[in-house]
């Protein structure tokens, strides 16, 4: 459980929730967690829009959808909790984070940039 209280799970803990076997059915929008076991037969679009998200970030799909203000406060009462910090491609805003290449650490590279500069003038 995460130090405020709200507890998190992994996109690993999202996929075993997919409805499958009488598994809970388990989807995330923008990094939260949304338990919709009980929710997917009233759902005006049908079950299998639902079942075809299960166990995964429907963000997209959802997003694509339209859905309504009723929607988003539906939601807010199934929300169970958050993906893991480490996991979460979401920033505080709801914004989509950007990814961020890691540097080949000092000395990982025989070849210097002022090496590749000078190479790329000459030659």
């Amino acid at each position: 459980m995460a130090e405020s209280g709200i507890k998190t799970f992994t996109f690993a803990d999202v996929a075993a929730r997919n409805g499958r076997g009488g598994a809970p059915l388990w989807i995330v929008y923008k990094d939260s967690v949304y338990d919709v076991t009980n929710y997917v037969n009233e759902h005006p679009g049908g079950v299998d829009s639902i079942e075809e998200e299960a166990g995964t970030d429907s963000t997209k799909a959802f997003d694509q959808a339209c859905h309504s203000k009723d929607a988003h406060t539906i939601m807010v009462k199934l929300k169970i909790g958050e993906i893991v910090e480490e996991e979460k491609k979401y920033d505080a805003n709801g914004k989509k984070k950007k990814k961020v290449l890691k540097a080949e650490p000092e000395g990982g590279s025989s070849r210097s940039c002022l090496n590749m500069v000078t190479c790329g003038l000459i030659g």
